[in-house]
């Protein structure tokens, strides 16, 4: 399991904007929001951190850091 903090998740919304986006090309994951910054957790192959990354940043919500 891969957990990275994301920026600017504020609420309910911004997490199922974020689980939409991606459930297509990473499948089930997890946004803990209650935490500043948010926590996104999933199961993630090495290789596909950077489109994770890029994904997220395009949905507006850079990774800061992976755990």
């Amino acid at each position: 399991m891969k957990k990275f903090e994301v920026d600017n998740v504020n609420c309910g919304n911004c997490a199922n904007l974020i689980k939409n986006g991606l459930k297509d090309e990473f499948g089930e994951l997890e946004v803990d929001f209650s935490k500043k910054p948010a926590i996104l957790s999933l199961e993630l192959s090495d290789d596909k951190i950077e489109n994770l990354k890029e994904a997220l940043s395009d949905l507006n919500f850079p990774v800061l850091r992976e755990l």
